[in-house]
């Protein structure tokens, strides 16, 4: 295969594998999405393997695709993680500034942070993330403390972490397919980064990713990740309820939501008749869409009700004076309305990734490639800025290295 700095981003989600290859075109110096698609797994639940052999398949068969549509060999492969498992919290790190001209460095804010990840931590979990909330010299607030003079340095973190085992049994499977994981992030702190503007971080913005199985949220403030929650409640409870209710396969339940399915009342599309055919004999029946709506709208007001508990939880929620969703969740009908109704927010938008950010087919803007997508950015944009991870080598020096660099900027942990 050609030779090719070949980037591949996998979105590790419920019952499935969404990916992107992605490169970077240095003469633009812009991300670049090749290819990609869905690829379901039996093997994930919620982002958690359940079935290791299942689970390498499905990798083999999501590089081997990506390779064989962009004919070029992957380089550096990396994953976004989500899951009930997954916590988050605030740490405070201190670094003192001992040297006679008192100016602060790289290494000095590098310490700072080590600091703050220099915590107690559960016994089985580890830090997937670390990320800037906010630093201060001698308690005075600034917002990058490099090349200033100061006694002392502090930062506030924004730490995640994971069950351990967690992470062993996806590298296991990794290993089995023969991949090497370059670099292992929090899904939602991908999201944020090519999701939400600068502004929506500054003003306020509560950040929902509404996934199959589980539904991650943050909220940012000034700038910075403040709280973050995944919960255990996924659109696929809705598919799930329907196939119940109207006693239907779960397959034909997805259809029903796809094609007829909203979260909120719309007066012009109520009398709708559906064809239901039960998988019991019983006869073909007709619903419309005012019966189907009450099936749908109490599991998306739960799925609201549990983010805007968990976020009131943290203190930052009557921050929040936007709502972002996104993740595949979000291409239902009426979601915004809902959301906006659950949450008390008036400003809700439906949003992927930022246009201008990458250049890719239209529909790789689809939100349910949001995570893959803006993984494969958060990393790309990172390796421009480092020569040696532009190298066409696939030898783990190369990956050891990129993983080094990831690894030891100010934004990342574990």
């Amino acid at each position: 295969m050609a030779k090719q700095n070949l980037i591949a981003a996998l979105d590790i989600g419920g019952g499935k594998i969404t990916a992107v290859a992605a490169t970077i075109d240095q003469q633009k110096n812009v991300v670049q999405i090749l290819a990609g698609d869905e690829f379901p797994c039996a093997g994930l639940d919620g982002g958690i393997v359940t079935d290791i052999r299942e689970t390498t398949a499905t990798i083999i068969e999501t590089i081997n695709y990506l390779e064989e549509k962009t004919q070029a060999d992957i380089t550096s492969l990396y994953i976004a993680l989500r899951g009930e498992h997954i916590e988050s919290f605030t740490s405070k790190g201190t670094f003192n500034i001992a040297r006679v001209d008192k100016e602060i460095t790289p290494d000095d804010i590098a310490h700072a942070i080590a600091a703050a990840k220099s915590i107690p931590i559960k016994n089985n979990t580890e830090i997937l993330s670390t990320v800037p909330q906010g630093f201060y010299i001698d308690m005075q607030p600034v917002k990058n403390p490099e090349g200033m003079e100061a006694n002392s340095l502090d930062v506030y973190v924004h730490i995640t972490t994971g069950l351990t085992s967690t992470f062993n049994n996806l590298n296991k499977a990794f290993d089995r397919a023969k991949f090497d994981i370059t670099g292992r992030f929090y899904g939602l702190v991908c999201l944020a980064d090519a999701v939400l503007t600068q502004e929506e971080k500054e003003m306020g913005a509560l950040l929902v990713d509404l996934g199959k199985d589980n539904t991650s949220a943050g909220i940012y403030v000034d700038g910075a990740l403040r709280c973050s929650y995944d919960i255990k409640l996924g659109s696929d409870l809705i598919t799930s309820d329907i196939a119940k209710v109207l006693r239907i396969s779960h397959k034909e339940a997805e259809k029903i939501k796809i094609n007829y399915g909203t979260a909120f009342p719309d007066s012009n599309n109520n009398e709708t008749e559906i064809t239901i055919n039960p998988i019991y004999g019983e006869k073909e029946t007709k619903i419309n869409r005012d019966y189907l709506l009450d099936i749908i709208r109490p599991r998306v007001q739960d799925i609201f009700d549990a983010v805007k508990e968990k976020m009131q939880e943290s203190g930052f929620f009557d921050c929040a004076s936007t709502a972002v969703l996104t993740g595949g969740g979000s291409l239902l009908p009426g979601i915004q309305e809902q959301a906006r109704s659950s949450l008390n927010i008036k400003e809700v938008v439906c949003s992927s990734i930022q246009r201008d950010l990458v250049e890719c087919d239209k529909e790789f803007l689809n939100p349910k490639y949001a995570t893959a997508v803006s993984l494969a950015y958060f990393v790309a944009k990172r390796e421009m800025i480092d020569d040696s991870s532009r190298s066409n080598s696939r030898s783990k020096g190369l990956l050891k290295k990129v993983t080094s660099f990831l690894k030891n900027s100010d934004l990342f942990g574990g």
